[in-house]
């Protein structure tokens, strides 16, 4: 039987109040998560056992599809465990009920996300009243409090814009001040700043980093990008539903001194990227640089097979088997520039080189193997049985520096893919 809504919002605020201050805020003890698929039963987290003391920074870094987001939602109260326990502020909530989660939620717990999550057609202010309507306030005093929440985080003059009205910036102040303003000892961050540019994204871990030290909230965030972690004062890193690291970050960076030295995105890349990563453990996003959105790569492969395509087509129609020196130079030219548009407008920054170099040679390779059956299809109507018969020395070897030619021919093209990429992502 689900337990009274009353009884359980009287357990959960009287529950908030009895605690010390090197007293560990959540705990998890052998938790493990099952998801049920049509192959079989997948296990998101694996048997995590940890702590987090009430005044923490603590960042939660990973891989796609390493756990992260789902223990995230276990520890919001958005899910439950398949096994294990989970206590937060003293409460066992891993077993609770729907309505006596979603108190905890309201009362303990402040959420900030990727997306803003803010409503479009009201104000900032009204925005910010949300959780304390939820709680019943009356109008007077959630309009006083959320005027506060938003002027501690610098919006005082921004009261009655709507979220159309504000940069990415001012959203996330607009989402950290609705979620301070029911004051609760635990702030989770699920990827704050990964709609924002550099200067902006540095401007709201100034902003987290001071709550955390004036007001001693406990902020857990989880990124993929390590000069974010690096923020915080200890680095939890996952892969495969496991934390294989728990590392205390002695020296992180202070994010107000690099908002300050941040000049150029690319000159702070280069000074505090490097930095990031060395003290925390966590793991290096591979040598390719950091992941890319899936549609770039749509756009080289298509590119790259289109191009394929009509240049086997123009060599056999028109050409009569001549090398078409246009099309082989004109489809890199082409994806660059696309590529390098699109890149702008998703990652809202220049390719690094690690990307280029990926982007080319994983599709000039992909290029090579589509356009190897064109040529195959080529040149068959050339070797029938009497001139297969008649091969010599002398033939084969010229066949074979033709395939070393080709080889070296999409040695070119990917060396022409990175320089036209790296060209193209860096005009305005």
């Amino acid at each position: 039987m689900r337990p009274n809504s009353t009884a359980a919002r009287a357990e959960f605020g009287s529950s908030t109040d009895t605690t010390g201050a090197n007293e560990a805020l959540l705990e998890l003890r052998q938790l493990s998560k099952d998801y049920a698929s049509g192959s079989g039963t997948v296990c998101a987290l694996r048997d995590i056992s940890l702590s987090i003391k009430r005044g923490e920074f603590v960042a939660i870094v990973g891989t796609s599809g390493s756990g992260k987001s789902t223990l995230m939602n276990i520890i919001g109260c958005l899910d439950r465990p398949s096994r294990g326990t989970y206590r937060l502020a003293g409460l066992d909530v891993s077993e609770r009920s729907n309505d006596a989660r979603a108190i905890v939620r309201n009362r303990l717990i402040g959420f900030i996300f990727q997306g803003f999550n803010l409503l479009s057609r009201t104000t900032a202010l009204e925005n910010c009243e949300l959780p304390l309507q939820y709680r019943g306030v009356r109008r007077q005093q959630r309009r006083q409090l959320a005027t506060e929440a938003l002027r501690a985080v610098g919006l005082a003059s921004r009261l009655h814009h709507t979220p159309a009205q504000l940069s990415g910036g001012q959203q996330q102040r607009v989402a950290i001040a609705r979620a301070l303003v029911t004051d609760p000892p635990l702030l989770l961050a699920d990827e704050p700043t990964g709609n924002l540019d550099t200067r902006t994204s540095f401007e709201v871990l100034a902003l987290l980093q001071k709550l955390n030290q004036e007001r001693k909230i406990t902020i857990v965030l989880v990124t993929h990008e390590r000069d974010i972690a690096a923020c915080a004062s200890r680095v939890l890193t996952m892969r495969d539903g496991l934390v294989v690291d728990d590392s205390a970050n002695l020296a992180p960076i202070d994010a107000s001194a690099a908002l300050e030295s941040i000049k150029d995105p690319s000159t702070f890349i280069e000074q505090f990227a490097p930095a990031a990563s060395t003290p925390l453990g966590v793991e290096q996003s591979g040598r390719f640089g950091s992941p890319l959105p899936l549609s770039l790569y749509a756009m080289m492969f298509f590119g790259t097979i289109t191009g394929a395509v009509i240049a086997a087509i123009y060599n056999k129609a028109i050409l009569a088997s001549e090398t078409p020196w246009t099309f082989a130079f004109a489809i890199p030219v082409a994806e660059a520039v696309l590529v390098a548009r699109r890149s702008k407008s998703l990652l809202r920054s220049r390719l690094t080189s690690d990307q280029c170099s990926r982007l080319a040679l994983w599709y000039t390779a992909g290029g090579a193997i589509a356009l190897t059956p064109i040529l195959i299809w080529i040149a068959i109507p050339r070797f029938d049985a009497q001139t297969i018969a008649l091969l010599s020395p002398t033939t084969s070897l010229q066949f074979a520096l033709s395939w070393l030619a080709f080889i070296a021919a999409m040695c070119a093209a990917a060396l022409v893919r990175f320089s036209l990429l790296w060209l193209f992502s860096r005009r305005r």
